[in-house]
């Protein structure tokens, strides 16, 4: 099994790489956007996010290596990840990329089923205006079926939103930072997030992001 360690922290990292002015030459910032994350242990084939019903996170990423080439120019940038145990003597879960390849020799226990996580980040400078008190809708895939949930909260700025399907969440906030260790290293622990309440059948929690601004090159 080829694995792809802590992938999604890895484009994570280059994408900060890139938007930071970490230099002297001139620099335009904005705030920091929003991130949202479907973790679900349903078998979701794929997800897709609307602002205001305006479709977010959809452009395919270019990355060189390990360099996302064009993820300051594109509306949104997607990940998508699987989280599962490598053999039933793990005790945390690794990440691997997207794919049934991957899927296939994940080990699936009742306490470690396999998560099918999809994350989506925007900022205004992606999206072209201000995403301040805008309405977030996904389109959850699963296989000849799909799913529009419509979740009653309005986006702020600044925030990472998780969104579990209600069924997963007491296992989601039962792991600890053994069992997800490279999840929780990166955004603390699942008690740091506080819930804002479940809509047709998925529950919202809310962490502040660390970052004030993005700013890129001129």
């Amino acid at each position: 099994m080829q694995k792809i360690p802590k992938i999604f922290l890895v484009l994570t990292t280059a994408i900060s790489g890139l938007f930071c002015g970490c230099y002297d030459g001139e620099t335009e910032c904005f705030p920091p956007g929003a991130r949202f994350y479907h973790n679900s242990t349903l078998d979701v084939d794929s997800v897709q996010f609307y602002l205001d019903d305006e479709r977010i996170c959809y452009e395919q990423l270019i990355v060189e290596d390990g360099i996302c080439t064009n993820c300051p120019k594109i509306k949104g940038n997607l990940f998508e990840n699987i989280m599962c145990q490598n053999s039933v003597d793990d005790e945390s879960y690794s990440f691997f990329s997207f794919g049934d390849e991957y899927i296939n020799n994940c080990v699936a226990t009742e306490d470690f089923p396999i998560w099918r996580a999809f994350d989506c980040s925007i900022n205004e400078k992606l999206y072209k205006k201000s995403i301040d008190s805008l309405k977030l809708t996904m389109h959850v895939f699963l296989k000849n079926e799909s799913k529009k949930i419509e979740l009653g909260i309005k986006i702020a700025d600044g925030n990472h939103y998780n969104i579990i399907a209600e069924q997963d969440t007491a296992l989601w906030y039962s792991y600890t930072s053994v069992t997800m260790r490279d999840y929780f290293d990166y955004y603390g622990p699942a008690s740091a997030w506080k819930r804002s309440g479940c809509y047709d059948g998925y529950c919202v929690a809310i962490l502040p992001m660390a970052e004030k601004d993005v700013c890129y090159d001129k």
